[in-house]
This record gives C-alpha cells, sequence and structure tokens, in this order.
C-alpha cells in the first residue's frame, strides 16, 4: 500500500475511533508507546556504530563471511553437534 493511500485509511479509520471512548483510551496508549520509543534505544550508540563499521567492512569484501551451512559444519566438527 502506497503512503497517500496508507495516509487516507488511516485518516478514515481514526475518524471511526474517534466515536468510541474505550478505542480512544487505546489509541492513546499507542501514541505514548510511539513516542517513548522515539526517546531513544537502551542500546548505546557505541553499539550500532560498531555494527555500522563492520556492516561497512562486509560491504566492501574487506572481511570474509561463512554461510550458515560452513558455520554449522565447523560447529559440528568442533562440538560434535
Amino acid at each position: 500500500m502506497e503512503t497517500k493511500e496508507l495516509r487516507r485509511k488511516l485518516i478514515k479509520d481514526f475518524g471511526k475511533f474517534i466515536d468510541d471512548d474505550s478505542k480512544l483510551e487505546i489509541l492513546e496508549s499507542v501514541f505514548d508507546a510511539i513516542k517513548q520509543d522515539e526517546k531513544g534505544s537502551i542500546v548505546p550508540d557505541s553499539h550500532y556504530n560498531k555494527v555500522a563499521e563492520e556492516r561497512e567492512k562486509y560491504l566492501s569484501g574487506e572481511i570474509e563471511v561463512s554461510t550458515w551451512e560452513e558455520a554449522e559444519q565447523r560447529l559440528n566438527a568442533k562440538y560434535g553437534f
């Protein structure tokens, strides 16, 4: 669904919610939860930075990666799973 279509649908659906007080309270809780998420992550920025660095290394071919099958074979050989 395109953004414009989604906005129209949400506006129409909000009209239905406004007529029902119990749904308004639920909607308010949803908005409060969204606001909480926007305040920030409990994950430190240093972790996001490290992930971004490693991703760049991966994309540039600087680091070697394994398929799941290769990793599984190494684990099986080492630990006998």
